[in-house]
């Protein structure tokens, strides 16, 4: 899935920046500028479980070395 996508899966940019407390605007420019930010990606883990979807940290941020982290 591309961030796009995953942006509407997890209920849009509104749904979502109620959910984290933060502008739906600022979920928009995380989908035309290709990039979320990693402090965002455990709270959208949680989002995406809590409506059955399978996210792992690689399909949110491919660019970061999350074996180095874990």
């Amino acid at each position: 899935m591309n961030i796009k996508e995953i942006v509407t899966a997890l209920g849009g940019p509104t749904k979502i920046g109620a959910t984290l407390g933060i502008r739906p605007q600022a979920v928009s420019l995380w989908v035309i500028h290709d990039r979320i930010p990693t402090d965002r990606i455990p709270s959208l883990i949680r989002i995406a479980k809590g409506r059955g979807i399978h996210l792992t940290p690689e399909e949110l941020r491919a660019d970061l070395d999350w074996a180095a982290l874990r």
